[in-house]
């Protein structure tokens, strides 16, 4: 018992406990109102459904403009901070989400058509909600009492199921039905506030001060334009797609790719946790900062490309299971897409790691010409190949992302050993495949071809840095951190 509450120390293992059982939750409630509407409305509602949610997903950054990263990596140096980054995040945030409602109306009006219009105008009200529930998480997140952020959310989740199995009962059509997000999320926002004025005392509100609401604005806009390129990042996909393709092939894009958006969500999970003690180990350069990167890259990589393998050879059970029998067809793009979920995971470490080491030029940067290069490559083979086209371009972009981001790994002082083998391994896969598709002069069958490439990259990774050890581990959830 001894060694096993050292292996898993307390305090780490409640945090991440809340965070994948309370946040994982109501953030997967999407995901399952997915599935509850293709499987009720049809393969079309669901990429009008996913349509809206990728523009409102984009437009929910904008009022956090990387408020919340930057408090959370504030916060957990000095909790002294509470009273006046509370305050002054909520005076921007209200300036940013008014500028952001102005801008829904319009942009529902003039460019969202009759069909999608309401679902667009029932998530931004989920959006207005979730952006000030998030400033409660912050600050739980800072202090690491993450049990609270589960508390939140558990009873988002609750009164989402709830509303939307009444809404099934009752036969109501599409929006009501997507309404349950709105109401679970404005359940979430009131106990949050609560939790905070009970818990944690943020105080009386401090004199306006421009000075440093300016000085706040010029760190947190590089990270708040960073978090935006992020999310236009996942959901480019999406949002080029259906200019090409009807709202059936849309929803069956839909379907495949939301498995995407799960590992980019347990990626973000993970790091929630992770991001404070990250952030006090990348301070400095030291050989700790360096040990706990290799520890966290290896393993993260080891997992997701195994969990890969396993998707791409159930993907056809996986679709039927969630989504029934009318989007079966949406295997095949799950297939294509498979290499992008331990990309996806990847990037998502480098992306904290560069932060946490205020190094969020890189971020901005990378993520910029990931956008860049992606949005040429979607229109180009959406336009020519459909969803199929759209799903290697979305390889092809989270790969030119990863290695970018290896790229300043290598060139920084943090874990340059790391960087490089993990660079090496995914050229060398690329290069395998390359030969391998040359030498048999066929494409077809190319999502067997990827799945051999996701077995290089698992390959590569054991021979270049060894199996995981218990010491690797025993690091990463050590809280004397």
């Amino acid at each position: 018992m001894i060694a096993l509450a050292r292996a898993f120390p307390r305090r780490l293992f409640v945090n991440g406990a809340s965070i994948f059982a309370g946040e994982a939750s109501a953030r997967l409630a999407t995901i399952l109102m997915a599935a509850v509407i293709a499987r009720r409305f049809g393969s079309g509602a669901l990429g009008e459904y996913g349509y809206a949610l990728a523009i409102t997903s984009i437009l929910l950054v904008i009022p956090d403009l990387g408020l919340h990263l930057f408090a959370v990596r504030e916060l957990s140096v000095d909790k002294r901070q509470l009273r006046d980054l509370f305050w002054n995040i909520h005076r921007l945030k209200f300036i940013l989400t008014g500028a952001v409602i102005v801008f829904a109306l319009f942009f529902g009006q003039l460019i969202v058509v009759d069909d999608r219009r309401a679902l667009f105008y029932v998530l931004m009200a989920r959006v207005v909600l979730q952006t000030f529930s998030q400033a409660s998480m912050t600050i739980f997140k800072a202090f690491e009492r993450m049990e609270y952020v589960a508390l939140q959310q558990a009873f988002n989740s609750i009164v989402v199921v709830a509303w939307a199995g009444a809404a099934l009962i009752l036969h109501a059509r599409l929006p009501f039905v997507v309404i349950a997000l709105a109401v679970g999320q404005l359940t979430e926002t009131l106990i949050g506030w609560r939790i905070i004025w009970s818990r944690f005392s943020p105080g009386a509100v401090p004199a306006w001060n421009n000075k440093i609401l300016y000085t706040m604005l010029g760190i947190c806009v590089p990270i708040g334009i960073t978090a935006i390129l992020e999310a236009v990042n996942l959901r480019i996909d999406i949002l080029v797609l259906g200019s090409f393709v009807s709202g059936r092939v849309l929803g069956e894009f839909q379907a495949a790719a939301l498995f995407v958006v799960a590992c980019f969500l347990i990626a973000s999970l993970t790091l929630t946790v992770l991001f404070p003690k990250l952030s006090r180990v990348l301070r400095g350069q030291s050989v700790q900062g360096s040990a706990y990167i290799l520890s966290l890259l290896k393993n993260s990589l080891l997992l997701t490309t195994l969990g890969s393998l396993v998707v791409w050879i159930a993907a056809p059970n996986i679709i039927f299971i969630l989504f029934g029998s009318d989007l079966t067809s949406a295997a095949t793009t799950l297939r294509i897409l498979v290499p992008v979920l331990p990309l996806v995971f990847l990037n998502t470490i480098l992306f904290y790691v560069f932060l946490a080491a205020r190094r969020r030029f890189v971020c901005m940067g990378t993520l910029a010409v990931g956008v860049g290069i992606g949005l040429v490559l979607c229109f180009y083979l959406s336009a020519r190949y459909g969803a199929a086209g759209c799903a290697v371009a979305d390889v092809a972009r989270e790969f030119i992302i990863s290695g970018i981001y290896l790229y300043f790994l290598i060139q920084g002082n943090h874990a340059r050993v790391v960087g490089m083998a993990l660079l090496k391994v995914f050229l060398g896969a690329t290069f395998l495949l390359l030969v391998a598709v040359l030498l048999t002069s066929t494409m077809r069958h190319g999502d067997q071809w990827l799945a051999a490439w996701i077995i290089c990259v698992l390959t590569g990774t054991l021979f270049s840095l060894g199996l995981p050890r218990r010491g690797e581990w025993r690091l990463l959830t050590d809280d004397r951190l």
